[in-house]
């Protein structure tokens, strides 16, 4: 039987692995985007009942939309993120509102949206994206470790509210991943990068991918507010 997807930050390159990895070709599948959403476009060939969304959830407005389309979803995957790093007296209040309108506010209104049709229907799972800066301190990231932090404890809360009526929240938390703003800065300093972790290997977006869909499948169905890393073993910071 088909299932409903909902995918957000679908467009990165984490989110497209992810709708690689997740999804069927008869899913039914809403997919969040803000930048790249060109990306998307060849999803259409091999899952055409797949709606793209370029929403930018910093505005309220674009939010309420895409929440008015959470009826019946059987998976979320919350993978939209915004990350702006610098020191703490340096973030502008326009950055700081950024990250916690789309990394907190949306993730809060988004499953509180979601949450009623699960429990009708006693059954749900939701994957969170968060990263290795929520249990590791990093300069430059105190108001994004912040967020993540939160989408973490968040998380944990609300599979013990509703983990009895059959939703499972998990979150995946990925490390150093050959992806987004982390390409450039590896491209730089790769000795720096391969040193905070002790794989011998930098991570992949399919590695965050695989993970993710694991807890999607009913391999995981005992696992419940629980964060997978996907880091390398990740060490370096506080």
């Amino acid at each position: 039987m088909n299932r409903k997807i909902v995918i957000t930050g679908a467009s990165s390159e984490i989110g497209q692995a992810i709708v690689r990895k997740v999804a069927r070709s008869d899913d039914r599948l809403i997919l969040q985007g803000y930048r790249n959403m060109e990306a998307l476009e060849s999803f259409r060939e091999s899952y055409p009942h797949c709606e793209l969304l370029p929403l930018d959830f910093a505005r309220s407005e674009a939010l309420h939309e895409f929440c008015t389309r959470l009826e019946d979803v059987d998976i979320c995957i919350n993978a939209s993120a915004v990350t702006i790093t610098d020191i703490l007296p340096a973030l502008s209040e326009d950055a700081i509102d950024k990250m916690l309108s789309v990394n907190i506010k949306a993730l809060i209104q988004i499953t509180q949206s979601l949450i009623p049709s699960m429990v009708a229907r006693r059954k749900g799972i939701i994957v969170n994206l968060s990263s290795v800066a929520a249990s590791r301190g990093n300069r430059g990231q105190s108001v994004y470790a912040g967020t993540k932090g939160f989408v973490e404890s968040f998380s944990r809360s609300v599979a013990s509210e509703y983990g009895k009526k059959g939703i499972r929240v998990n979150c995946v938390a990925p490390g150093p991943i050959d992806a987004g703003s982390l390409r450039p800065l590896y491209a730089q300093a790769p000795k720096e990068i391969m040193e905070s972790i002790v794989s011998p290997k930098i991570g992949t977006v399919d590695d965050v991918a695989n993970a993710v869909a694991f807890l999607c499948s009913e391999e995981s169905a005992f696992i419940n507010g629980q964060v997978l890393h996907v880091d390398g073993g990740f060490f370096k910071g506080v």
